[in-house]
């Protein structure tokens, strides 16, 4: 049997399919990146350029590879290895990511990021699109590694509860001392430090107070204004309440997961209105975050249930 002789055209053709794939793996490609790939020998790009591209892509896509392009860019959508992660899994990856920033750098860090970086990398494009609710929402309770700060950290969780103004001083990144008044929103774990956010009624923005940071905080008896709350609020809907259930002009679905349940983001609503509408949707409806409104439903189940005992 005679060899086939593999021709050097044929060589710069499988080259130039794996260079087609390198571009796509991280997500995301210009067009400007990808045509080049495919100039002529002077490294103009002519319709030719884009004639030759045009089969590649067919060839990807009977292979497996699916792009999709929009405006100037290629996205890409699903490869024969991509993997498929529901929000229980990709919530379980957001946890060792954020374990991991608070871990000392060293081989263990190292090796992990490395790992979830390339797991990141073969995400289909439902679960990118899924990752990036499950990332913005994302608050896991790193209390167990911040025990100095715990009356803190229990403190300004309480404050969030109350829903009313404080008076709250700190230090600055300047090490300045600054004194607010502000309107308690949650209690944020980044990085190696756990941060009291706020909403700044002066400057009408929200700000992140390291806990190490506070000099003092005062309770005021001043309720906090309606307009004032800009913390996202993330709650999900099942069942026949999806059907019945009308988006605010201050909501936003993020679409319904593989186990039915539909993800609402929630932005500016009064918490006190939220709650009260949230509990009347029964087990139809969770809170995913803030910790603080899932802990304020929790007492309105708990009161409702005594008034049965």
């Amino acid at each position: 049997m005679n060899k086939r002789k593999i021709s050097e055209k044929y060589n710069d053709s499988c080259i130039r399919i794996f260079a087609l794939i390198d571009l796509f793996i991280e997500g995301t490609a210009n067009f400007s990146d990808v045509i080049k790939l495919f100039a002529n020998n002077d490294g103009s790009i002519s319709q030719k350029s884009n004639v030759i591209l045009n089969k590649y892509m067919n060839t990807l896509e009977i292979f497996g590879i699916k792009v999709k392009k929009i405006k100037n860019k290629y996205y890409l959508q699903s490869t024969p290895f991509s993997i498929s992660l529901n929000e229980e899994d990709l919530y379980a990856v957001s946890l060792i990511k954020s374990v991991l920033s608070i871990l000392p750098a060293g081989k263990n860090r190292t090796a992990t990021e490395k790992f979830i970086k390339e797991l990141e990398k073969h995400y289909d494009i439902n679960t990118k699109n899924l990752s990036k609710v499950v990332d913005s929402t994302r608050n896991f309770d790193l209390s167990f590694y911040f025990q100095k700060f715990k009356s803190q950290i229990k403190e300004c969780e309480t404050l969030c509860e109350a829903g009313k103004k404080i008076e709250l001083c700190y230090t600055d990144i300047d090490k300045f001392s600054q004194n607010i008044i502000c309107v308690p929103q949650e209690v944020i774990y980044m990085n190696d430090s756990v941060c009291f956010n706020v909403y700044n009624t002066l400057t009408r923005q929200n700000i992140n107070v390291p806990i190490a940071d506070i000099k003092y905080v005062r309770k005021l008896n001043i309720e906090a204004e309606k307009s004032k709350n800009c913390t996202t609020v993330i709650f999900k809907l099942k069942g026949d309440l999806i059907k019945r259930y009308k988006l605010r002009e201050w909501e936003h679905s993020e679409g319904i997961d593989e186990n039915g349940w539909m993800t609402v983001v929630n932005s500016g609503e009064d918490f006190n209105s939220l709650a009260t509408r949230l509990f009347k949707y029964d087990e139809n409806c969770v809170v995913v975050s803030p910790k603080y409104l899932k802990v304020r439903l929790q007492k309105m189940i708990d009161k409702t249930l005594k008034n049965y005992e």
